[in-house]
């Protein structure tokens, strides 16, 4: 088994079509799962849109609150969690749209916690898994089949803070956490060994 982890920022598919991802956009917002939610709508909307256009990198806390929740400066997102709030209520929707009515949608979008970017990732199609999954079962498979996993998330990696110099900072017994993205990818191939 071979392991490679891969350190990267979060990253959407590329080879994605802008129509396929505007069409499944259409379908989520159509669904009955987000028909009724005008403000998570709005937050998909804008965020699919952004992103497309090239502008992810701009997505932050501060303007989804502007431009999305009418936020009027003075506005502070520390003392107000609206989007904070909302991302999170998005992913729950996405995945219990995904989970029901999406399961056979052949464009993916989801976002990373901590971000709000979306990523963006063409589903497996069902029928080869199944025929994957088929094949691994059965003892007499004559071909080789390489078979690759993909774990992706946030690490979240904690260090004492007595490894900080100075008066100032020697508060003994916290820690400073770091969160880093994490793409781990575990390849292995499956081969009928001779005389099987």
């Amino acid at each position: 088994m071979r392991e490679y982890a891969v350190m990267s920022e979060p990253t959407s598919e590329v080879e994605i079509a802008q129509e396929a991802i505007r069409e499944e956009l259409s379908r989520i917002l159509e669904s009955s799962i987000f028909v009724q939610s005008d403000r998570l709508g709005r937050f998909l909307r804008y965020t699919v849109e952004t992103t497309l256009a090239g502008d992810a990198e701009t997505l932050k806390e501060y303007l989804i609150g502007t431009e999305v929740y009418d936020r009027k400066p003075p506005y502070h997102p520390s003392a107000d969690s609206i989007v904070r709030s909302e991302a999170r209520r998005l992913r729950s929707k996405l995945k219990e749209y995904y989970e029901s009515v999406g399961r056979n949608d052949s464009v993916f979008i989801y976002y990373r916690p901590g971000s709000y970017v979306p990523a963006f990732r063409r589903r497996d199609n069902q029928e080869n898994a199944g025929l994957v999954a088929g094949a691994l079962q059965v003892p007499s498979v004559s071909r080789e089949i390489n078979l690759q996993i993909v774990f992706e998330g946030t690490v979240r990696v904690l260090r004492p803070r007595a490894e900080l110099r100075g008066p100032t900072e020697s508060r003994s017994g916290r820690s400073v956490a770091k969160r880093i993205q994490l793409r781990k990818v575990v390849g292995m191939s499956l081969a009928k060994a001779d005389g099987d």
